[in-house]
């Protein structure tokens, strides 16, 4: 299983709760929520509780990935962000977690970021000259939508799994974190549905899943047969993630690996 041995990648169950000090090593406050990107599995935000020195506990903050420095041989994030700013922040009640794109662009201004998806768009545009890059048009056909942008990693595990025909497959086991990238690496399925697959984890690159919200599931865009030759590992023994692991693990969906695309 991806842990703390293993600082690039680690699963979302472990990140989670997560100790966030600042810059002085002082303690501020913890991880609670990872809201994941449902276009490309970015992280769009850390939901994090301050408590500690500033003593905000009454409410959670949004805040950007990039300002977040992993520390894992000391088990803890930095945040690079002063605290006069972190003090005057608008946060939001720990019922209402999810923003819209709007609102998340607020929080990224407010802390001296630009959004992700600016970048995105700015350098695919430049890469591919007056051509519409495919997910701006995605994004704007996603705001005209009534379903959320993000959701939480923790909600995303667990979910249902659908085949292409509609027929219930699997589920969401877990999600592991590319910290420097900071989006999902690779989401982890059970197929106890399939002979010869149940007792089994199966790595399966994001881009595969589309979340289903009507019918409170992901649909798997992979064939049947590919899946049921597929390389499982055992629940109990994780193998330990690497980018040239990962990169057959895409090559083998016929997935591009997202290091590879213009933009990480």
């Amino acid at each position: 299983m991806a842990n703390r041995d293993n600082p690039d990648f680690l699963s979302e169950g472990t990140l989670k709760g997560s100790k966030v000090i600042n810059k002085a090593g002082e303690d501020i406050g913890k991880i609670e929520k990872l809201m994941i990107d449902l276009i490309d599995g970015r992280i769009a935000y850390a939901v994090l509780s301050f408590g500690g020195i500033l003593d905000r506990r009454d409410k959670l903050f949004a805040i950007p990935w990039q300002a977040l420095k992993s520390e894992m041989h000391d088990h803890v994030f930095i945040l690079d962000i002063p605290r006069e700013a972190l003090e005057k922040a608008e946060g939001f009640d720990k019922d209402n977690l999810s923003l819209t794109r709007e609102e998340l662009s607020g929080v990224y201004t407010y802390y001296g970021h630009q959004p992700y998806w600016q970048n995105i768009m700015a350098e695919q545009t430049e890469l591919l000259g007056e051509t519409e890059p495919e997910r701006m048009i995605l994004m704007r056909r996603a705001a005209g939508k009534k379903y959320p942008d993000f959701l939480p990693s923790d909600t995303i595990k667990g979910e249902k799994v659908v085949s292409i025909a509609g027929e219930d497959i699997g589920k969401i086991e877990e999600l592991v974190i590319d910290l420097q990238a900071g989006r999902v690496a690779y989401a982890v399925l059970s197929f106890d549905e399939f002979p010869g697959m149940s007792g089994k984890f199966f790595a399966i690159p994001w881009q595969a899943l589309q979340v289903k919200f009507q019918e409170h599931a992901f649909l798997l865009n992979v064939p049947k047969y590919t899946l049921e030759k597929a390389e499982g590992f055992d629940k109990d023994h994780w193998p330990v993630t690497t980018y040239d692991w990962l990169s057959k693990v895409y090559s083998y969906y016929e997935y591009e690996p997202y290091w590879q695309t213009p933009r990480l």
